[in-house]
């Protein structure tokens, strides 16, 4: 009898503890949505009861709100949009006093009749409070761009960026063409395709950061190309 029993703290806790981390988890998880629902009704309430004094929002854009800034903000959508918010897959981080959420959320938003849809990843800190509570102390949201969708370019255009650029005397980018397609290639590493944004802006493909701006002189001549991410520029000078 003393043997079964030493099995059964041995062995039937943390299996205990598991499933209780996971009911808190599908808890936490319907407090999200309900303040994802919140969001498009402007409904301050939901809000009021979840957010834990002093607790921080970090939105897509940057910017850093108090609980009572991001309440007094919070109001219906406008007239003319139609949108909500579902929370999707999460992974979760249980510990004794503090559970870290980390969920993709999916917005669908009409606008007038015309449909955005647009991802966002959201990191959320929950904590239990002295009363037994759970309040959400910390927000962070990342938006994660739609794969973009290239321009027409005339294919002879493209010879215009073909070269080899340089960074540094041991650093160099060739740009070459294959077809109607543009690729370029940094000094050890792979070949990477390239589509145009516009004429003169490229971007890599299935990459939503930077893009290469190239740059003419006088006479049209393309002279330059700027790796561009978050609007700083890496400055490639053409040598070829």
């Amino acid at each position: 009898m003393k043997s079964f029993l030493l099995f059964l703290i041995i062995f039937c806790v943390p299996i205990y503890a598991t499933a209780q981390n996971n009911s808190l988890v599908e808890q936490l998880k319907q407090k999200t949505q309900e303040l994802l629902d919140a969001v498009g009704a402007g409904n301050k309430e939901i809000w009021q009861k979840y957010l834990a004094e002093g607790s921080l929002y970090t939105d897509e854009e940057g910017n850093v709100l108090t609980k009572d800034e991001l309440i007094k903000d919070l109001r219906p959508l406008p007239k003319g949009y139609i949108g909500s918010i579902k929370i999707g897959e999460t992974k979760a981080l249980v510990q004794e006093n503090v559970v870290v959420l980390t969920h993709l959320d999916h917005e669908s938003l009409e606008l007038f009749g015309q449909k955005l849809l647009t991802n966002f990843q959201t990191t959320s800190i929950w904590a239990k409070q002295s009363d037994g509570d759970w309040k959400l102390v910390s927000t962070q949201v990342i938006a994660i761009p739609n794969e973009r969708k290239p321009a027409q370019i005339k294919a002879e255009k493209l010879n215009d960026y073909l070269g080899e650029y340089e960074l540094a005397p041991d650093v160099h980018y060739t740009i070459t063409r294959e077809g109607d397609k543009l690729f370029g290639q940094r000094t050890g590493r792979a070949k990477e395709e390239l589509l145009p944004l516009c004429v003169d802006i490229f971007y890599k493909k299935g990459v939503w950061r930077g893009e290469k701006v190239f740059e003419r002189d006088e006479t049209g001549k393309v002279i330059k190309m700027l790796d561009r991410r978050e609007n700083n520029d890496l400055v490639w000078k053409r040598i070829k």
